[in-house]
């Protein structure tokens, strides 16, 4: 369904699932069968961020006779620029000049907002305001303490507003933990829902707030105010883009950030719940008063 959703709205001509590809054979010894020499060749060009510093690889793909570039994505030692931007720049070699990204923008069907007013009406909701929080992360260093995320919930509920709560499928049962405590006439929790309904949904809320993962940098394409936790990762280059994004990052006690040591990062645990607060109530403000 989203490779659908992408191809659809123009991003793309077409998808094709990672797991349909012979990639597992350009990390072989053996030589490319006649089959995968085939697909390969039938592009132009081929740009791939698989496999960049391999020398395997690069020489598969000079065995080409279409025009492979295998470029870096993650950013090196010293390297500030933002991964998009370094995505973008890797293409420099088959573009005039190098170029800065637009602002990012995600423009969802009508028929998304639909849903998402059918899958709120069927929680029983009210009308009342939405504040979206996402909880999870890929990984568990970047997850903002749950405990913290119910204090910050239960601000937004005493501020007669309410909180859908987000959860993705590697998140199962963090919605459900995190609703434990808040007062459930103002508590909806979204669990594992598809991407064209998450887009919508957020869409109907007033802001949003969660940890640097990919349901923050969707919100923030939706043009949905946006507060990201950050840490340990680095806001400069890893920050969702939008006009009205705001980046948390409490490294200045962190020696982890400050000296690269191998100590474990603090930056994350000196967000308080009222920190994120005083960021959210800006965003409120905007989306009240735009």
């Amino acid at each position: 369904m989203d490779k659908i959703v992408v191809a659809a709205h123009g991003y793309a001509d077409k998808l094709l699932s990672l797991s349909s590809l012979p990639l597992h054979r350009l990390y072989s010894s053996d030589s490319l069968p006649e089959t995968d020499l085939v697909f390969w060749n039938s592009f132009d060009r081929i740009v791939s961020w698989t496999g960049h510093g391999n020398p395997e690889i690069a020489q598969r793909f000079r065995k080409l006779s279409t025009q492979v570039l295998c470029a870096r994505w993650k950013p090196e030692m010293g390297d500030t620029r933002h991964v998009s931007q370094i995505f973008a720049d890797s293409l420099c070699p088959w573009l005039p000049a190098q170029f800065d990204l637009p602002e990012t923008k995600i423009f969802p069907d009508v028929g998304n907002r639909e849903a998402a007013g059918e899958w709120l009406d069927a929680k029983s909701w009210q009308g009342e305001t939405l504040t979206a929080l996402h909880p999870g992360a890929g990984g568990l260093g970047k997850r903002w303490a749950l405990e913290n995320f119910r204090s910050l919930a239960l601000r937004i509920c005493r501020a007669h507003s309410s909180v859908l709560i987000l959860e993705g499928p590697a998140e199962c049962g963090l919605g459900m933990e995190l609703s434990a405590g808040l007062p459930p006439e103002h508590v909806y929790v979204a669990e594992s829902v598809p991407l064209p309904l998450l887009a919508g949904l957020l869409t109907c809320c007033r802001a949003f707030v969660g940890n640097d993962s990919g349901v923050a940098h969707l919100a923030a394409g939706l043009g949905t105010p946006t507060v990201v936790t950050f840490g340990p990762t680095v806001p400069q280059q890893w920050a969702p883009l939008g006009s009205h994004v705001t980046a948390l990052w409490l490294n200045e006690s962190c020696s982890a950030c400050r000296c690269g040591t191998g100590e474990a990062h603090t930056c994350l645990r000196n967000i308080s719940p009222a920190d994120v607060w005083s960021e959210l109530k800006k965003s409120l403000q905007w989306s009240t008063n735009p």
